[in-house]
């Protein structure tokens, strides 16, 4: 299905209206030899072009991008050591032995950055599941042991301190709001990472900070030495001494830990992971703020203001003050206060489905309130309910009581992933000549069950990253049925963390992403085939059928629901640069043109067959009509850069080549002058257009 009809600002389309018509009257619709190339054009228009969601969103068929917020892109340099993590007593910065597991300064500027640069609208993403933004403890606890012992901060936003405010690392809370409404903009959902199992560890910096514990004199000089190792960190604390020093942390109704005064659990839903303090979110006991969050925020001078809230909150709703609904309101906040689309819920199978299914319920209202409160913003507009996708390891193409008594929407598919190998020997997708078995079976269970979805991934970042083979990977895996997620760097062949200290970790997973040195041919492709899967619906909604071809795996796509139809073929793994020939089986009638999105080519079909050059990607990607009329750019897009293009070439500024020119001639009528940018300016800003074809097939 065609993703595009855009809604823009009213100011933005007057504006670019009033521009057109200064521009030099019509120019015959050939090609003529001018100076500004089409890329000095994209550039001048991309910083005006503001999108909002297509219409015909589905999480059926979402794109999502995993990023880890620190080690994506660091757009605010002056937040980089927060609470003063990776200085010394003195304020300067550590010379560690190793910062494989330090905060690399990655934040919500960062990510605003690349979206408004359009990198995630290049690859077709329309969903970004981001680490946890809510503030993590503040000093650092150990990894490793003996003398390969480390330094490990919460970067990765697994550690929670506070689940009422951002991380200071990663932004303020006015970045936060901005990096959502600019995704939503783009008409891209923001999913964050949750947990509610468990809240991080004591470290020493925290305990002296707010006064909980047992912590030994002398402390200071241990956790700032470089020489500091597992054992030493943990002889400046007594962890069974005094239990009224630990009930000045979270106490006893909040957690199970190993703890003087409290209880230690076992099994999946009571025991401590990875000696983790586990949450009692199973409580129904009445219980206080924790001691620790009274102090802190105390400190803050804030304390009285989140008592009223959380004060209203539990009237308003008329919940009990339990633990699972303390966490229930400030986990739903986020999505209250800033639009957020989904969670992606980690360790899923340690909380009890009762939990999650408060957590959904709270969430599908909060967002509901967000959307009433906030009318004029991007997204507010979206009809598509809240989202949850979990963590339950290792959970595969499984319909259980996750969906059905837990509120998930999907869970995570770890079927293509390679457990314990912390390397870059992910499995990845079938091969070539089984993938069209994969592809019949996941689209059977999937797309014929409205309430059961997965979200498979081929990286992550506590299993493997594939690296093998990532052109045929880009294919096969971003043209799977149901949703897909991509791990940061996945397309641009982002490699391993190689600091020995981290290197048998999952710390090694979790690399900088490789701005600097990335693997072009293989984002191209990624970019064309993830645009690809955003357009058409069908590709992870539809239904599946395989077809022949004389080279590769080739197969048709159909979705038919709601009053939305679309229909793809596609074909990969093909011999490189070959003449394939496909037996359509009736996916297209005889005299259809088609074209190959990949590499904008066409063909009529002719005798149930038709025929396109693989290219040197052997990748085939086939949708209805030779030229989509009013996308100059030839993205598959119709937006204000295409009006951009045309003024230029009517400005005799640019070149637009012959189908581009298909394209730019909207009205039919022989010429590409600026009555065509004006009709794609009205079209985009939804005005009436009766008459012209922009959006169809030429």
């Amino acid at each position: 299905m065609l993703k595009t009809k855009r809604i823009m600002a009213v100011v933005l389309t007057l504006c670019m209206l009033i521009s057109l018509f200064t521009i030099v009257p019509t120019v015959q619709a050939k090609i003529n030899d001018k100076n500004t190339t089409q890329a000095d054009a994209e550039t001048v228009s991309s910083s005006v072009s503001k999108v909002t969601s297509p219409s015909d969103f589905s999480w059926d068929n979402a794109s999502v991008y995993f990023l880890l917020t620190d080690r994506f892109y660091n757009g605010n340099t002056s937040n980089d050591h927060s609470y003063g993590r990776g200085l010394d007593q003195n304020g300067q910065v550590v010379e560690a032995k190793t910062d494989a597991a330090y905060f690399h300064g990655g934040d919500f500027a960062g990510i605003t950055t690349k979206i408004n640069e359009g990198y995630f609208d290049s690859l077709g993403v329309n969903a970004l599941w981001i680490s946890a933004p809510y503030e993590q403890i503040h000093g650092y606890c150990i990894g490793g042991s003996g003398s390969n012992s480390f330094p490990h901060y919460a970067y990765h936003g697994y550690y929670a301190l506070d689940f009422s405010q951002t991380d200071a690392n990663f932004g303020t809370e006015e970045e936060f709001e901005k990096m959502v409404d600019t995704a939503h903009e783009h008409g891209i959902r923001i999913v964050l990472d949750i947990v509610m199992n468990h809240v991080g560890y004591n470290t020493l910096a925290d305990m002296s900070q707010y006064g909980f514990g047992t912590v030994k004199s002398g402390w200071e000089s241990g956790y700032y030495s470089a020489a500091l190792n597992d054992t030493t960190y943990h002889q400046y604390i007594d962890y069974k001494s005094n239990k009224d020093d630990w009930a000045k942390w979270w106490g006893s109704s909040w957690l199970r830990a190993g703890l003087a005064g409290y209880t230690e659990g076992s099994g999946d839903l009571m025991g401590s992971q990875e000696y983790l303090p586990d949450v009692k979110t199973e409580s129904s006991e009445i219980v206080d703020i924790p001691e620790v969050l009274k102090t802190k925020w105390t400190q803050e001078n804030t304390l009285a203001s989140k008592q009223a809230e959380l004060d209203n909150y539990f009237s308003t709703t008329g919940k009990s003050k339990t633990v699972r609904n303390y966490l229930v309101f400030w986990l739903s906040q986020w999505v209250e206060k800033y639009g957020v689309d989904g969670f992606r819920c980690d360790t899923a199978k340690h909380v009890e489905l009762d939990s999650w299914k408060a957590l959904k319920e709270q969430c599908l209202d909060s967002l509901e309130t967000w959307r009433k409160n906030n009318p004029t913003k991007p997204g507010a507009d979206w009809d598509e309910s809240f989202w949850m996708t979990g963590e339950c390891f290792p959970h595969y193409l499984t319909y259980d009581g996750y969906y059905t008594n837990g509120g998930f929407d999907s869970m995570i598919n770890f079927s293509f992933n390679r457990t314990g190998a912390f390397n870059d020997k992910g499995k990845g997708v079938p091969d070539v000549n089984s993938i069209n078995e994969t592809y019949e079976e996941y689209a059977e269970k999937l797309n014929t069950n409205d309430n059961f979805n997965v979200l498979t991934y081929l990286s992550s970042h506590d299993t493997s990253l594939c690296r093998t083979d990532l052109i045929y990977q880009g294919s096969a895996f971003q043209l799977l049925p149901g949703g897909i997620q991509i791990f940061y760097g996945d397309e641009t062949n982002r490699p391993l963390l190689t600091d020995k200290y981290a290197r048998a970790k999952d710390h090694a997973l979790r690399s900088d992403m490789n701005w600097d040195s990335i693997d072009n041919d293989i984002l191209q492709h990624w970019q064309k085939v993830g645009t690809f899967r955003n357009k058409h619906i069908s590709v992870g909604a539809g239904s599946h059928t395989s077809l022949t071809a004389t080279s590769g795996a080739a197969f048709a796509r159909t979705y038919d629901k709601d009053s939305v139809s679309d229909k793809i073929v596609a074909c990969i793994g093909a011999e490189p640069n070959t003449n394939v020939t496909i037996t359509l089986n009736g996916a297209f009638e005889d005299g259809t043109v088609l074209r190959n999105t990949y590499d904008n080519a066409s063909a009529t079909v002719s005798d149930g067959k038709v025929t396109f050059n693989s290219g040197a990607n052997g990748t085939i990607l086939l949708e209805e009509g030779s030229q989509l009329i009013g996308d100059v750019d030839l993205d598959n897009d119709i937006n204000v850069k295409d009006a951009t293009l045309i003024q230029l070439y009517a400005a005799n500024l640019n070149t637009l080549d012959e189908t581009q020119l298909i394209a730019a001639d909207v009205d039919n009528s022989g010429n590409v002058d600026v009555k065509d940018a004006t009709y794609i300016q009205l079209y985009c800003a939804n005005l009436s257009v009766d008459g012209i074809n922009i959006g169809q097939y030429k």
